[in-house]
């Protein structure tokens, strides 16, 4: 019990309990959307009593008493943030922002721009970047930390306060701390000014320390873990997104290496107000780079050294050259230092090329295995049909049929897949993906009411089969059909996706289910529940199962009423060798007694569901037959069930002699009339259809 007022006076009345901690805002901010968590540990039940201060042993307290003490240890009492819960969610997209601007921005910034004043834009972004971060290393102090353990155990969410702050110290804190720290603003409040060109370069060597603020892109692989969880994007997806990051990441990254060693070893080209020097000497060897190879080598361009954007545009062609190993030759080397620079860039960007290109080629290649396993299946037909000389329109029949069966083999895969969760995983799983399913089986009007776990159960129970165009449906007359794709034909009716038939399988007996065979309009996949499943799952449900019962009843009674009203019209049609005028109940009783058409088969395959209700049975079967016993009852349906299979026999043979005399006499009739024909070309005028002459 929670927030029970009466338990809370009689704890406090009768013993010194501890008050709860009161519901603050950040206790809100930590539950968000959950809701309220006990959270689970394990409990010294005699030792809570005590710390609680309650006088009393556990062994003394009442059922209501110990489910309080129980609550008030399990309350947590300290302040922590659930990585899952929703504001993580949008805190952890700042955090990628702010990552995504550090790796960018930070390295062109310290290597191709100039010193950055304190009313510039890019300073206020600065700033606020590093609040963000900073923000974010408090946090992480009260963060819960999930601990992947080796072996079978899997993991576990580490909520000890103490340990988290210890394993965050000796973790990541470090690194989190030299990344905010703003090496920027100490460079800006040095008041010596450079005096020299030497000065400027040795300036430039030391604000090279910001780039360990890089060291804040080793957090993403702890967002990239929580994300995979949230967003429902394919890996294939996520593969070519961190492909393509990391190749223009390291094309950047790359890039601003090629230029810090261009800029750092070759002499100066600019002076501090960002103007082209020019010198009256040649400078010496020793300053050359492939910076001022480039662009003091007489080469006619309008580019400008002293633009940060023109240098690193130089720097970046060269870095994607050497990654993708093309090697144009314009920008090359010119001194040792250059050489090992490259060198390594050289070997970093072909493992990287290589890796990209190798992990998208069997992307692409295992990206649809459906598709894949449609392609070798297809290609083993043509190969078996080429050797068979196949027809060219039987080839095309074939083919259709395996492009338009991919969805079945789709959905065998996904229920493959669905049968790894837990089964109340797997309920809800279902219940989402198959609602069209479910409310297609509701409109069988004994599963309208039934609750929604039998629904699901029964959805695990049923098969697939995909029939192709024009083709009967055969052999599901006893099974409960849900057509989910395609159309089809049944009794003049055409059916839809979303529509149930076959919904008289519930009667035991074949006599009494509808008899016609649906066809399909076109390519469709059917949804097949057998009836023994359908039986065996509403047994777990009683009140679906009488619903069944009865459903089943009234239909075979409607279905039985029925055929005793066309065997009336029989028996009374003269044209059919009757004459008798019997009333409804006579023909039911001249049936019973005579065809045996209510009957069941010896081995007690089929029920008596055809028969009417038990109330209703005396009443019908009493000017006929007295009620025997068990045995003596079971040997009288047997043998009307003999007498119904011989009447039906002769009914058959009674209707194949009039269809053949019905035949002889519209042959008679036609010659008659060609007789006629003949005399009308010889005699005159014709006195069936009035014609003139011949």
């Amino acid at each position: 019990p929670r927030g029970d007022e009466g338990m809370e006076r009689k704890l406090s009345s009768s013993t010194s309990v501890r008050t709860l901690p009161p519901r603050t805002l950040l206790g809100r901010w930590r539950r968000g959307k959950r809701g309220f968590e006990l959270k689970p540990k394990a409990l010294d039940l005699a030792g809570e009593c005590r710390m609680q201060g309650i006088q009393k042993d556990w062994a003394d307290l009442t059922h209501a008493e110990q489910t309080e003490v129980i609550r008030r240890a399990l309350y947590p009492q300290h302040f922590l943030i659930d990585p899952h819960c929703e504001f993580m969610k949008y805190w952890d997209l700042i955090i990628s922002i702010a990552l995504v601007f550090t790796g960018i921005v930070t390295p062109y910034e310290v290597i191709f721009m100039g010193q950055v004043l304190w009313n510039d834009c890019l300073f206020t972004t600065n700033r606020c970047v590093d609040m963000v971060f900073v923000t974010d290393m408090l946090m992480n102090f009260f963060v819960e930390v999930e601990v992947v353990t080796g072996g079978k155990q899997g993991s576990h969410m580490l909520k000890d306060p103490w340990q988290i702050r210890r394993r965050y110290l000796l973790g990541w804190f470090s690194i989190d701390f030299v990344s905010i720290l703003p090496f920027d603003i100490f460079f800006m409040l040095y008041r010596g000014s450079p005096s020299s060109l030497s000065s400027i370069k040795m300036l430039r060597c030391l604000r090279l320390i910001r780039l360990v603020k890089l060291a804040r892109i080793l957090r993403t692989s702890r967002l990239i873990q929580r994300w995979q969880d949230h967003f429902a994007i394919s890996f294939a997806t996520q593969k070519l997104v961190k492909f393509s990051f990391v190749l223009l990441l390291s094309s950047h990254w790359m890039a601003c290496l090629w230029g810090v060693v261009g800029i750092s070893y070759g002499f100066e080209l600019c002076d501090p107000d960002g103007k082209l020097i020019i010198y009256e000497q040649e400078p010496d060897v020793t300053e050359v780079s492939w910076l001022t190879q480039l662009f003091t080598s007489g080469k006619a361009t309008p580019d400008d050294p002293c633009n940060p954007w023109h240098t690193y545009m130089a720097s970046l062609h060269w870095s994607v050259m050497t990654i993708t190993s093309i090697g144009y030759g314009d920008i090359v080397p010119v001194r040792n230092e250059e050489y090992i620079t490259c060198i390594l860039c050289m070997l970093f960007g072909g493992v990287l090329w290589a890796y990209i290109i190798g992990s998208l080629c069997g992307l692409i290649a295992n990206s649809d295995p459906i598709q894949a396993n449609f392609e070798t299946n297809t290609d083993l037909l043509n190969s078996m049909l080429r050797d068979a000389n196949v027809l060219v329109e039987d080839k095309h029949k074939f083919r259709v049929y395996l492009r338009e069966a991919k969805l079945l083999a789709t959905m065998r895969q996904f229920r493959e897949v669905a049968q790894r969760f837990s089964p109340k995983l797997r309920r809800q799983l279902l219940d989402t993906v198959s609602s069209k399913s479910a409310a297609a089986a509701r409109q069988a009007t004994y599963l309208t009411h039934a609750p929604e776990r039998c629904i699901m159960d029964l959805l695990e129970n049923i098969e697939m089969a995909f029939f192709s165009r024009l083709e009967p449906v055969t052999n599901a007359t006893d099974k409960l059909c849900i057509l989910e794709r395609g159309t089809l034909a049944l009794v003049g009716q055409i059916l839809m996706p979303g529509t149930a038939f076959h919904t008289d399988c519930i009667i035991r007996n074949p006599r009494w289910r509808n008899p016609e065979q649906a066809a399909t309009l076109s390519h469709a996949l059917i949804l097949m529940l057998d009836r023994e499943k359908l039986f065996s799952v509403a047994r777990h449900y009683p009140e679906v199962e009488r619903a069944i019962k009865k459903a089943a009843t009234l239909l075979a009674m409607k279905r039985a009423v029925l055929y005793c009203a066309r065997m009336q019209r029989l028996e009374g049609d003269p044209a059919s060798g009757g004459g008798r005028d019997m009333s409804l109940v006579d023909v039911f009783h001249h049936l019973v007694e005579q065809d045996g058409a209510f009957g069941r088969r010896g081995n007690a395959s089929y029920p008596s569901e055809a028969l009417a209700s038990p109330r209703s049975r005396p009443s019908v079967m009493k000017p006929a037959v007295q009620q025997p016993a068990s045995s003596q009852f079971d040997e009288a349906i047997d043998s009307l069930e003999a007498k119904l299979m011989e009447s039906a026999a002769a009914a058959q043979a009674r209707m194949a002699a009039l269809t053949a005399q019905l035949e002889s006499m519209r042959l008679l009739r036609k010659e008659v009339v060609e007789s006629r024909h003949v005399a009308a070309e010889r005699y005159g005028t014709c006195r069936v259809c009035n014609s003139e002459g011949p």
